[in-house]
């Protein structure tokens, strides 16, 4: 009876432990534990500070990598830690990011656009300097169906620093402009900044009527 009853108290010990973890596995509850991790971290901490000391100590915690690609392509998973996942693996990993992985992190890097507190990792309308409007650029064709409803979005967005935030402050530039130009560079066409926002959404509603 003993060893009769010892599969059972194996099956009932796993049933709990399945269950403390909300039913998922061990790495996918691990999985989520980074996300929210990346998330209260946020895009400045990991990315904006002077050293590298949080983003090397991050990426140096063992199985971090993985998880952070497998995060990458879960669209289950928030669209925050999603593109806080690929900005990671961009700068450390970029091999990680296949061709699917690129792909279905385009609505990620949208949402992460829509909601920017700060612009300067986007660039400048005009000049593709900031890595992650690069990264989204890289994306290809998928970046532009995500990109193109946020041609009608008219938040203002604000770049901190010197030189860089004078000149795109003074331009009052707006998530719209930016997707524009994001599009545009994707796509290969010529699109010219005007200091004017009412210039600018002539050429913005020209671009999107193309699309």
């Amino acid at each position: 009876m003993r060893w009769a009853a010892c599969p059972l108290t194996l099956t009932l010990a796993l049933l709990v432990a399945w269950w403390s973890t909300g039913g998922c596995t061990r790495e996918e509850a691990a999985v989520d534990d980074l996300s929210r991790r990346l998330t209260e971290l946020g895009y400045a901490e990991l990315f904006l500070e002077l050293g590298d000391e949080t983003l090397d100590s991050l990426w140096h915690t063992p199985g971090v990598p993985a998880r952070l690609a497998a995060l990458s392509g879960d669209l289950s998973a928030p669209a925050e830690a999603r593109f806080l996942a690929a900005e990671t693996l961009f700068r450390r990993d970029s091999s990680a990011l296949t061709e699917a992985r690129k792909a279905a992190l385009a609505p990620a890097y949208a949402e992460a656009l829509r909601h920017a507190a700060l612009a300067n990792p986007w660039g400048l309308p005009g000049t593709l300097d900031g890595p992650a409007g690069q990264h989204v650029v890289s994306l290809g064709e998928p970046a532009v169906a995500a990109l193109t409803p946020l041609l009608t979005d008219g938040r203002p967005v604000l770049y901190a620093g010197s030189a860089e935030a004078t000149f795109g402050n003074s331009y009052r530039y707006r998530v719209k402009d930016l997707a524009a130009f994001l599009i545009s560079r994707i796509r290969g066409l010529s699109y010219p900044v005007h200091l004017s926002p009412v210039d600018r959404d002539t050429e913005i509603a020209r671009l999107g009527a193309s699309l």
